[in-house]
């Protein structure tokens, strides 16, 4: 994979790239040694155990969250496939338009890709059964999942730590059982805000089959801080448990992105450069190229029907060239766009309004290729400075403040699933 391909992926906030560097190259290493130097402050015994916990919890959450639903859509769409039905066909071209959709496609392409309508066709012959089987796809990738992390793996982390706390015999220093009205607040509103979050993502059958592996990651932390603050041992722990995960969804789905806009804005700002476009579209010289020439054909509307004709008309261009590389649209290996999936205009749109942004603010550089140098720099730079800023609040910042709000619960340093877990 190359230096390009490696910083477009890191600054993809809509894909799953940044989450595994942040998650497992940076955050879980260091919430593990901040976990053993916060309980140590106390007991070193206790640090033992907490750090054995989050680490068990951690990795063991990291290999579950990130390879449970690849491998789990794997299944599914070899089952899909037995079943005699395309998985490649997407569920979201039964909803026709005047541009796409399952009948549309069959006939704008019968001629073209005979064997992908073929795909189509028997999967709208049988669309009940097809509809059965997305449906079981996305309880497969999330439920799973959820219920292996959520449930299961705190459940036995907690037992294996009980076991070794009875092998000890450890007697636990007195700790406040915090009561309070304001706790039981935010526990209920914790499991409330979760609650919607799976409302919102449980919201017409077309998003359900369809989704991206980020919003299926979404609904996973959603059902994994329900989880854990179902199997939290004790309130004090529920309430910090609800704390954190919150915190962690905020900051690995909502901090990143507006991050983003941040650093752009402020490069945008300061230096006068766009850093809108993606590396990869910074770096082809040959889009460059027409940009500078005045040679670069672009979509004259904005509706979908206009969109979707300039591709199938236009299969080398290099604005289409440039949208298969970001993957917004499929083609065949006979460079026919896949009549199985759907293409979503609205974001070729916006990458067509980043570009023409780019080429208005360049014209006034003077050279194309330098100013798109200097916008290469900059964009991967801010990439860069978004992984470190959203792995600092994330690693460092957020453990501080969830072992300040222990502090303030419980007046102790300790973990407070594992001090008061003591042999009855």
């Amino acid at each position: 994979m190359s230096l390009v391909n490696i910083v477009s992926a890191l600054g993809d906030n809509s894909s799953i790239y940044p989450l595994i560097v942040r998650d497992c190259g940076i955050e879980n290493l260091a919430k593990c040694v901040m976990t053993y130097k916060q309980n140590a402050k106390e007991s070193k015994f206790i640090a033992r155990q907490a750090t054995r916990e989050r680490i068990i919890d951690e990795y063991g959450t990291s290999a579950v969250w990130l390879g449970g639903i690849p491998l789990m859509q794997f299944l599914v769409d070899k089952f899909i496939d037995y079943k005699g039905l395309c998985s490649k066909v997407d569920f979201r071209l039964f909803k026709e338009s005047s541009c796409q959709g399952i009948n549309v496609n069959i006939g704008r392409f019968k001629n073209l890709a005979k064997n992908a309508v073929f795909d189509l066709q028997k999967v709208k012959n049988n669309k009940k059964m097809f509809q059965n089987l997305q449906v079981l796809k996305f309880f497969a990738t999330t439920a799973i999942p959820i219920a292996v992390m959520g449930f299961l793996l705190p459940k036995l982390n907690f037992l294996y730590t009980r076991k070794k706390m009875k092998k000890t015999n450890f007697k636990k220093n007195t700790m406040p059982n915090f009561k309070s009205n304001s706790l039981e607040k935010f526990i209920l509103s914790a499991k409330k805000k979760q609650d919607n979050m799976n409302e919102i993502n449980f919201c017409g059958m077309e998003k359900i089959a369809n989704m991206s592996a980020l919003n299926k990651m979404v609904i996973l932390d959603s059902g994994l801080t329900v989880g854990r603050i179902k199997t939290a041992r004790n309130k004090n722990e529920k309430a910090e448990m609800a704390f954190k995960m919150i915190g962690m969804c905020f900051l690995n789905y909502v901090a990143p992105k507006k991050i983003e806009k941040l650093l752009n804005k402020f490069t945008k700002f300061i230096f006068g450069i766009n850093t809108s476009l993606d590396v990869k579209t910074l770096s082809d010289k040959n889009f460059l190229s027409e940009i500078k020439n005045n040679l670069l054909k672009l979509p004259e509307g904005i509706d979908g029907k206009t969109i979707i004709d300039f591709i199938d008309n236009n299969p080398s261009s290099a604005f289409v060239e440039q949208i298969k590389k970001l993957k917004l649209v499929t083609f065949l290996e006979n460079n026919i766009r896949d009549p199985r999936k759907f293409v979503e205009t609205d974001k070729i749109n916006s990458f067509k309004n980043a570009v023409n942004e780019f080429i208005k603010d360049a014209s006034g550089f003077g050279s194309i290729e330098k100013y798109a140098k200097k916008a290469l720099v900059a964009k991967s730079f801010n990439t860069i400075a978004n992984v470190a800023i959203s792995s600092f609040l994330l690693a460092i910042m957020l453990p501080k403040l969830q072992f300040l709000f222990r502090k303030l619960i419980t007046g102790s340093n300790l973990d407070p699933g594992i001090a008061e877990n003591k042999e009855k």
